[in-house]
């Protein structure tokens, strides 16, 4: 059923790209985000863990409630995340069926996404950039409700930090923050951007980073002590990223993105020269790496962080794939066949093999 859905959209998103009518542009990537977002409200409550957890529970009582303010306020006294309760409330507005929901909530994250990218469709391709995204977060979406907007907002607020506008972007780091509160993490972008760009300091910086992120890795748990102190971390909620001992999935995390540091060291250069002002997702994306050795000090749940800086791969990849093409005995292979057979086979690895984030296999909904 995913391969199905993702093949549609991505048959719609490629129309959209290829259309010059603004009308037509307008069906097309709406039909594109529209059929993933159904598979979503369709499915069954056991598709994605945390959909019984709190997604299907809060949203059940936004609907009981009359009064935005008092429904806000309860969900920041359990940590729930007052712009996740809000999105939970207005929906509430539209209709009390949680199947409805989860089909609006997709909605609203593709739509999302696909203004974070839109800024990049003359650099990369943008069908190709929805297919990264479909093969390594889709699935996800469909069970860390209050992450994954968390993170789409992250991943929007970069279009501010190469306009360099930090009102901007700190505005979106609240917002993100106000879903899930590790999207404080966000706020490492704006600096290392800036930091990246120095181009008499580059080499330094880009030690400088590499090293601060090490320093993360064996020092992480430190840095939480210090986010809880102050309270924009909650200790209760999240202690478990430290304690819980499943720690599955690491070595195929690693390889995987080991995989991608070695394609950024091969093509990574070639892959930004008509764009110099996005080195600093190669950064990002080396900070992944590091950060996927975290699994290797404590719980797997730790990663979770990383994920911030993971879904940039949305958009370098695109441009990885656009000058990877290798030859075998004069033939020329493409580079998206190359990126885009290893990304699927991540994809089977984590969602369908391991079963990662509880999607598979789909179910359609009972009740």
């Amino acid at each position: 059923m995913y391969l199905i859905t993702f093949t549609s959209s991505l048959l719609c998103i490629s129309a959209y790209s290829r259309s010059k009518n603004i009308k037509h542009k307008m069906f097309f990537i709406s039909l594109g985000i529209l059929i993933p977002s159904l598979l979503a409200g369709f499915r069954d409550y056991s598709i994605g863990y945390d959909v019984l957890l709190y997604g299907k529970p809060w949203f059940e009582r936004a609907c009981e409630y009359d009064s935005l303010y008092l429904f806000l306020q309860n969900a920041n006294e359990y940590n729930i995340g007052i712009g996740y309760a809000f999105v939970n409330y207005i929906i509430s507005r539209l209709s009390n069926n949680p199947h409805f929901f989860l089909f609006m909530y997709e909605l609203l994250q593709l739509v999302i996404l696909y203004f974070a990218i839109k800024p990049f469709e003359d650099k990369i391709n943008i069908t190709f950039a929805f297919f990264i995204y479909y093969f390594s977060y889709y699935n996800l979406s469909l069970n860390i409700l209050r992450q994954i907007m968390a993170i789409l907002i992250i991943f929007l607020s970069y279009r501010f930090v190469l306009n360099k506008k930090l009102i901007s972007f700190l505005i979106t780091i609240l917002i993100s923050y106000s879903f899930h509160s590790t999207g404080i993490v966000g706020i490492a972008l704006y600096p290392i951007h800036w930091f990246i760009n120095k181009k008499n300091f580059r080499k330094l910086a880009t030690f400088l980073i590499i090293a601060g992120g090490l320093l993360i890795v064996f020092g992480y748990r430190f840095i939480f002590t210090i986010f809880a102190k102050y309270g924009l971390l909650s200790f209760e909620r999240y202690i478990h990223y430290f304690e819980d001992e499943d720690v599955g999935g690491r070595y195929v995390r690693l390889l995987y993105w080991s995989l991608i540091l070695f394609f950024i060291i091969w093509r990574g250069k070639s892959s930004i020269k008509e764009s110099k002002n996005l080195y600093s997702m190669e950064i990002y994306l080396i900070m992944s790496f590091l950060f996927s050795l975290l699994m290797f000090f404590g719980s797997s749940w730790i990663i979770r962080v990383s994920y911030y800086f993971d879904i940039f791969l949305v958009l370098y990849m695109p441009l990885l794939a656009k000058n990877t093409g290798f030859k075998i005995l004069g033939n020329k292979y493409d580079g998206y066949l190359q990126v885009g057979i290893i990304v699927i086979f991540y994809w089977l690895v984590n969602f369908i093999i391991r079963n990662g984030g509880f999607t598979y296999p789909y179910v359609f909904m009972i009740n």
